[in-house]
């Protein structure tokens, strides 16, 4: 079945057969796949019968594009896994296998099932700078995510890597307090290393207007450089806030907790999945946070370039979570060894 060409006509007369037959029939008997229909219906829709009739479309010669049985299961079977992925997230996830499909036929393919398109409006022009860290355990930033389980408010305490977006360490809670934010902070320098310094917003476990609290003092005697984002700005926290809004979208909102003890189960192994199974746009869109973690990132897309998916070669357990113990990181000084997040003078 290759490219077909239908006049808006055409088109109309297959919708008005789908309306007695179903859409999936009458795309078979019009041999097209049966969500260029959908599309068709929802242009309908938009238009009304008059206006989609008079409709021309931007490139009438290039036709209906060919949608296979095996690209159609590659994007369900990927958004049935990631139930939470937009059609930028599955086509990166596919293309880490080797995959390539256009995001406009996974759209098309994922909205014929049901997917709600949420791509966003242009953005007015941002006023603030965006910026990265240059080598793992520079920076790290926390926040606190708040949700229900059931009519328990709970909040979810999160450490992550600003380089690499790797989640360092996580905690949930009932209450909070300083007290599990200093458990939290050390006990990810316990696994990975000492980080250089720790972006926070202001709230009263990490900050207080009179004086320093116990967890600021603490971060001093670490000797751990203690930055505060700006009041009334997320934008400051945005790797941090941009990993909350992945987990809401991804498990919060997809998952009913029983309670507390089923929360974390799932949180533990959606984080897993997020380091080490999940590519992120913010690392180009073929990286997940552990290649970069790890220093693993040229190995990585040397093996992609050659097809091989990185999963077979990784030999990732959750006991890499433990512990990163050496870290190659690459600047534009060179390449740089870190042991426990600390940088090596090479003789």
């Amino acid at each position: 079945m290759g490219k077909k060409q239908f006049s808006q006509e055409q088109k109309l007369s297959v919708l008005k057969g789908a309306s007695t037959v179903g859409i999936k029939e009458a795309a078979r008997l019009a041999e097209v796949h049966y969500s260029t229909v959908y599309e068709w219906k929802h242009q309908l829709d938009a238009l009304g019968e008059e206006g989609f009739l008079a409709y021309e479309t931007r490139h009438p010669g290039r036709g209906v594009k060919e949608i296979s049985d095996t690209q159609e299961a590659a994007v369900l079977s990927t958004w049935e896994r990631y139930p939470g992925f937009g059609p930028g997230q599955v086509r990166n996830q596919l293309r880490r296998q080797g995959i390539t499909i256009s995001i406009g036929t996974i759209r098309k393919i994922m909205v014929a099932n049901g997917y709600k398109d949420r791509r966003k409006k242009p953005e007015k022009e941002r006023s603030w700078s965006r910026f990265e860290a240059r080598r793992p355990l520079e920076l790290a930033q926390m926040d606190i995510l708040e949700f229900f389980i059931n009519k328990l408010k709970v909040y979810l305490l999160i450490l992550i890597d600003d380089f690499s977006r790797f989640i360092l360490g996580w905690r949930l809670l009932t209450e909070t307090s300083i007290d599990e934010v200093i458990g939290l902070v050390q006990e990810s320098i316990d696994r990975y290393g000492k980080m250089g310094e720790l972006l926070t917003d202001r709230g009263f476990v990490f900050y207080s207007w009179k004086g320093a609290n116990r967890f600021e003092q603490y971060l001093e005697l670490e000797k751990i450089d203690h930055i505060h984002a700006r009041p009334h700005h997320p934008q400051t926290l945005g790797k941090v806030e941009a990993l909350n809004g992945h987990l809401t979208r991804e498990l919060i909102n997809q998952e009913h907790f029983s309670g507390i003890g089923d929360a974390v189960q799932s949180i533990s192994e959606w984080v897993f999945h997020y380091n080490y199974e999940r590519t992120h746009q913010g690392l180009g869109g073929l990286l997940v946070p552990s290649d970069r973690f790890h220093g693993l990132a040229d190995q990585v897309v040397a093996k992609l370039e050659k097809g091989i998916d990185p999963g077979t070669f990784h030999g990732y357990t959750a006991g890499d979570m433990e512990r990163s113990i050496i870290n190659l990181a690459l600047g534009p000084e060179g390449a740089t060894l870190y042991l426990l997040g600390r940088p090596l003078k090479l003789k």
